[in-house]
């Protein structure tokens, strides 16, 4: 309480202690934010934030019965949040340690990237079509809870028995999230209706360009007919040799933007610019012309008896 005045009253003093303890403590809520996405652990937590605001509501109007039954609640918390919440404090504990309390290692991340990759090689030579698609920051629930929930590790084996033809999972998206867990298999994504995509462009592209053109996910397109691999990302579509495929999506996983991307966007800025200019210099020369003909149009006689 001291403390707290303090800071009103202009005597506080702010030490380097201070600010490490802040900022210790924001990573940790961070990393339990991001520990705790996506999973059942949100809603139930939002339900005790609601046992706790009636607490509080009880305590200001005085309601005796409500505080006696939350009360006695309130003495088995801890027990019940260990029950409830067993297997996620399970996942978390075996997830935190010194390395992980950022991101995963650079080099697993590369592994991850470097099984899907040969993944989507054996199905181009296959042609066999294929979406996959890497959440980031933007969650894509709303996309994975429509779809065939596996929640398994991602591995090449794996890739390859869902997009098999014959497999009962092959239409649609899989998503996979941050820590290579295959969400869900047989999502629909939204198609881009972008006039400006190439018309030799089917469904499978559009749909990979249309999830990032709303969310920040990149998402690996194999064509069956071209037997080719591309990346789509923010609106943009990179094709060429894998090894640059490979490099570029390491690089959105890292939270950079690929030069490839780059170069697209700003061409498309220019070309936006230069469209935009020569529509308004086409108005400009309607308006003028349409000024010009009425200057030098007949007058209109007035007839007089």
């Amino acid at each position: 309480m001291e403390t707290i005045l303090a800071i009103f009253t202009g005597d506080f003093s702010l030490r380097w202690q201070d600010l490490f303890d802040i900022v210790l403590l924001s990573l940790i809520f961070y990393r339990i934010l991001i520990l705790i996405r996506g999973t059942r652990t949100i809603p139930m937590l939002m339900g005790f934030v609601l046992l706790l605001a009636l607490y509080l509501v009880s305590l200001i109007l005085d309601l005796e019965a409500t505080q006696l039954l939350l009360d006695n609640l309130g003495q088995s918390l801890v027990l019940v949040l260990v029950v409830l919440f067993q297997t996620d404090i399970r996942n978390a504990l075996a997830q935190i340690g010194v390395f992980t309390l950022f991101r995963e290692s650079n080099q697993q991340k590369r592994d991850v990237v470097d099984s899907i990759l040969q993944a989507c090689l054996v199905m181009s030579q296959q042609r066999i079509g294929a979406l996959i698609v890497f959440e980031q920051e933007v969650g894509l629930k709303n996309y994975s809870d429509r779809g065939t929930q596996l929640n398994a590790t991602v591995s090449e084996e794996l890739l390859l028995s869902i997009f098999h033809p014959t497999s009962p999972l092959h239409d649609g998206a899989v998503i996979i999230n941050a820590k290579g867990d295959l969400l869900a298999a047989q999502c629909i994504l939204p198609v881009s209706m972008d006039s400006r995509l190439s018309s030799f462009l089917g469904t499978r592209h559009r749909a990979g360009i249309g999830l990032t053109e709303e969310t920040d996910a990149a998402v690996l397109i194999v064509s069956e007919e071209r037997r080719e691999i591309s990346l789509s990302y923010r609106g943009q579509l990179i094709r060429g040799a894998n090894e640059d495929i490979r490099k570029a999506l390491l690089e959105v996983l890292s939270g950079n933007i690929p030069a490839a991307i780059q170069d697209k966007e700003t061409k498309d800025a220019v070309r936006k610019a230069a469209t935009e200019a020569a529509e308004k210099n086409s108005e400009t020369a309607e308006v003028s012309e349409t000024l010009t003909n009425s200057n030098h149009s007949p007058a209109k006689r007035t007839e007089t008896n």
